[in-house]
């Protein structure tokens, strides 16, 4: 839940997704690249782990290969999460009139439950 606009964010990205111009995706793509790119370092840490059973010297890469993800990570989900947080920001609002919920001004909360309601679907 999106707590600032009672917003259901696991319901409303993939909508939200659809009506971000281009240049938005582009930024979010490249931040959750970082994040990507830190989880495989931090795969590869792992295998030189298990390599270090053999290899001593694999234990040093390991522990080195291990930090920068763990610091990468960090740094490149804390982007991506500020890139999300701006792109429902600016544009929660076309999301509320796309779904033809009425937002005349900046999104609120009760305009976030009703987006909410509106797209989780119950079967």
């Amino acid at each position: 839940m999106f707590e600032n606009y009672d917003l259901d964010l696991s319901s409303a990205w993939p909508r939200l997704w659809l009506i971000v111009p281009q240049t938005t995706r582009d930024e979010l793509g490249s931040a959750r690249e970082g994040f990507d790119s830190a989880a495989r370092l931090a795969g590869w840490s792992v295998l030189y782990l298990v390599l270090a059973c053999w290899w001593w010297p694999a234990a040093l890469i390991a522990l080195v290969g291990g930090t920068a993800a763990l610091i990468r990570g960090r740094a490149g989900i804390d982007a991506f999460a500020q890139l999300v947080e701006s792109a429902v920001d600016v544009h929660g609002r076309d999301l509320a009139e796309a779904l033809g919920i009425p937002c005349p001004g900046q999104l609120e909360p009760a305009v976030g439950l009703q987006i909410t309601r509106a797209l989780r679907k119950r079967t």
